[in-house]
């Protein structure tokens, strides 16, 4: 059994929603589904990556872009966050590279496509 998400995952989450909108042709929102639990753990995992550098959060920080870029194949236009301030997953996942990406060698430009490091 899992254990709860700790509220720094919770709060990590919400400061990368903060101040986006959603869609207004969005068909569904992921929160509360159990793929949320799955978004925060991705999300954390590259923040990780930036607040504590070394191999092994580097590796998570990419299996979590690795899964999150998933889920928003799937579901892009899917919105997640608090209600109010919930962005579609192709934004979350914009927003979440653009601001820990290069601490696991991803980049997306302002056309937004993605691109590593060599």
């Amino acid at each position: 059994m899992r254990a709860p998400l700790p509220l720094a995952a919770v709060a990590s989450v919400a400061l990368l929603l903060a101040g986006c909108g959603g869609s207004g042709t969005t068909l569904e929102s992921l929160a509360g589904t159990p793929a949320a639990i799955h978004i925060v753990e991705d999300v954390e995992a590259m923040a990780h990556a930036c607040a504590k550098p070394g191999k092994k959060t580097r590796e998570a920080g990419i299996k979590g872009f690795t899964d999150l870029a998933g889920i928003t194949a799937i579901h892009p236009q899917a919105t997640f966050g608090p209600e109010g301030t919930d962005v579609t997953m192709r934004q979350l996942q914009r927003r979440t590279v653009e601001r820990t990406g290069h601490c696991i060698g991803v980049s997306v430009d302002s056309k937004g496509k993605y691109h590593t490091a060599n």
